[in-house]
């Protein structure tokens, strides 16, 4: 059973292989605005983008050992048949979520950006059904991808109390998991290990920044800050590893949030990546690094896209710098960003940080980054996130 305008599978194949699937590891994708596109180029473009992206689509299943279908208008599905591996379900929608992150095709000489949204679903039962609801959670929210549980059902049943205590409970009881992936240097020796939030939901791999965000507006981040951060001091202790923690430069201009993170982790081998992009930041953000410094935490700026942004900080102040991953992912073929790369990594070394390539996930891109003389290195190249305990 084909589709026949994209010459793929059609949503009869598909119910027809869901009867067979033994275990339907299910990512239903959805073209943002599509009916923006129709009205912009007719229907013939509209055709145009859904028969392209069927083949992106087509492409990335071949080398994932997945089968993709049309399922209707302008939603697609990706399925694949195997048992639940966390790390393995990570690689996929991360590789899958690079994929097809701001595709552009050319039609008639003009560029259609194509944007989408993931709702992916790792149960059995209902997969389809569970699919589209975390779909639902994912456009409303405006994550780029959200997989089902009983969390993105409650997001969706808008029941105040409901969405309280389901975050209290995963507080509480411990489904707030961290993993962790090393940052390593030139002979592949871990420098520091990245704490990575994960829920321990069953088989669960919920978007990190779409829980945060429910915290910040349910009033629970408080919470949330302070058990991830005595966990990563506990992890710390009993590994005897040099750790990092993930923050915004929200979190450090809270004057709690320092006091918290000075006493939690003063005496131990601890790294706080923080992102910043507002300029206005930097003069406060300067103050309160020292202060952390002095406690003996080292500070790494996390997602860093121009070399002013290094220029902004004194030396002494900053011990890491991680460049942002679009920089990294494309510098091999694009000389601006091979450009930007080189500047960063000269000052960098001018005033002595250790500069990180970050999402590294092929040989070439490696090897381009040690001939760019970056310090460190992390990737799934290297390794999958994983527990440390």
């Amino acid at each position: 059973m084909i589709d026949a305008l994209t010459k793929i599978s059609s949503f009869g194949a598909f119910e027809a292989k869901l009867l067979t699937c033994k275990s339907p590891k299910l990512f239903l994708v959805d073209i943002k605005q599509f009916q923006r596109i129709n009205l912009e180029h007719g229907d013939e473009g509209g055709n145009f983008v859904l028969c392209a992206f069927s083949m992106t689509l087509q492409s990335f299943a071949k080398a994932n050992d997945m089968e993709v279908f049309r399922i209707q208008d302008d939603k697609f599905a990706l399925l694949m048949d195997t048992p639940f591996e966390l790390s393995k379900m990570e690689r996929i929608i991360f590789a899958l979520s690079d994929t097809i992150e701001r595709l552009s095709y050319a039609y008639h000489n003009r560029d259609i950006n194509v944007e989408v949204h993931i709702g992916i679903s790792f149960d059995h039962f209902e997969p389809l059904v569970k699919a589209q609801k975390a779909l639902l959670v994912a456009k409303a929210e405006n994550q780029p991808f959200v997989t089902y549980s009983e969390f993105a059902n409650i997001l969706m049943s808008e029941n105040e109390e409901a969405i309280e205590s389901m975050m209290k409970s995963a507080i509480e009881s411990g489904q707030i998991v961290l993993h962790f992936q090393s940052i390593v240097d030139h002979n592949k020796q871990p420098f520091y290990y990245e704490a990575l939030l994960r829920l321990a939901y069953h088989q669960t791999l919920q978007s990190p920044k779409l829980f945060l965000k429910i915290a910040k507006e349910r009033h629970f981040y408080d919470t949330l800050f302070e058990s991830i951060a005595n966990k990563v001091a506990e992890f710390s202790v009993q590994t005897g590893l040099r750790l990092a923690l993930n923050l915004t430069a929200e979190d450090l201009l809270d004057a709690h949030h320092v006091d918290y993170l000075k006493n939690c982790f003063s005496g131990k081998n601890i790294v706080l990546e923080v992102y910043c992009e507002k300029d206005s930041q930097f003069e406060a953000l300067k103050k309160v690094m020292l202060e952390l410094k002095q406690a003996g935490i080292m500070i790494a700026l996390d997602n860093v896209k121009t070399p002013a942004l290094i220029e902004a900080f004194k030396e002494g102040i900053i011990d890491v710098i991680k460049v942002h991953g679009d920089l990294i992912r494309n510098f091999a073929l694009d000389e601006i960003a091979q450009r930007t790369c080189q500047k960063m990594v000269e000052l960098a070394k001018q005033k002595k940080i250790r500069i990180v390539a970050t999402q590294l996930n092929s040989k070439t891109i490696l090897e381009a980054a040690r001939n760019l003389d970056f310090d460190l290195f992390q990737g799934y190249i290297f390794e999958q996130p994983h527990t440390l305990v």
